[in-house]
């Protein structure tokens, strides 16, 4: 896994206002690079390669060419979703 995503992830993961804090356990950041594809627990930033198909859990895909576009302000959230870089699945409920 990218330490320079990880290391990111602990900064925006600090910042997170959510209503319920053990929500976060139950998202995930799918990385996918050329050569793997990493499943990130946001609430422990551990991979989880058994990443199962859980109607409770939260999923957002994206690339990491995408990841590292958001991380420096070259393309804006919203952007992203209309252009079909950025794949959600599962309780959107878990972002409130």
């Amino acid at each position: 896994m990218n330490k320079e995503i990880t290391n990111y992830l602990e900064i925006i993961t600090q910042r997170l206002n959510l209503n319920k804090k053990e929500n976060i356990n139950l998202i995930y950041l799918q990385i996918t690079s050329r050569d793997n594809v990493w499943n990130i627990n946001l609430g422990t930033l551990e991979e989880n390669t058994n990443l199962e198909n859980n109607v409770d859990s939260l999923i957002i895909k994206m690339e990491e060419s995408t990841f590292f576009e958001l991380r420096d302000n070259v393309k804006h959230p919203e952007d992203l979703m209309f252009d079909e870089k950025i794949k959600i699945k599962g309780n959107l409920d878990l972002l409130k």
